[in-house]
């Protein structure tokens, strides 16, 4: 993944640069395929009250996917951060709509049962004579039993 850091109005320092290097392996686990990781970094003087504000637009290009977030703060720092928990929270929603929710949990469902003529639940046939033997005992109790109606 390439990443790509521009800046406008300030200058970005090697301890920016390397503050990014730390957290870019965590888009890597959330995007398998990224190709391009941009962070451009603005300063805003917006009036004499409020004083300077940075912001921070990151951006995640992957095969199919683009992955956009931005965040302002007082200091580019805090601002990345703030795009960047908006970003993985994007990136980590994306791939759980990826994954199968249903099925195969661990148990095996009815097809892969039958299948196996139920190998694996260890189900195994009643003797006859037992069904006859319990049948028998059932009419017995019923005849010796009658219901009034």
């Amino acid at each position: 993944m390439e990443i790509k850091i521009s800046a406008r109005n300030l200058a970005v320092s090697t301890r920016f640069n390397d503050y990014v290097a730390e957290r870019a392996p965590k888009i890597e686990q959330l995007v398998h395929k990224a190709q391009e990781f941009n962070i451009k970094v603005t300063r805003h003087d917006h009036s004499r009250v409020t004083g300077p504000e940075d912001q921070v637009e990151l951006t995640v290009v992957g095969e199919g996917q683009i992955t956009r977030a931005e965040g302002h703060a007082a200091d580019k720092f805090s601002a990345f951060d703030v795009a960047f928990n908006k970003l993985t929270e994007q990136l980590r929603r994306a791939s759980d709509k990826r994954k199968v929710h249903h099925g195969r949990h661990g148990s095996p469902g009815t097809s892969e049962l039958t299948a196996t003529d139920f190998a694996k639940l260890d189900i195994h046939p009643v003797n006859a004579d037992v069904l006859l033997a319990l049948a028998k005992l059932e009419a017995d109790q019923a005849s010796e039993d009658p219901k009034t109606t």
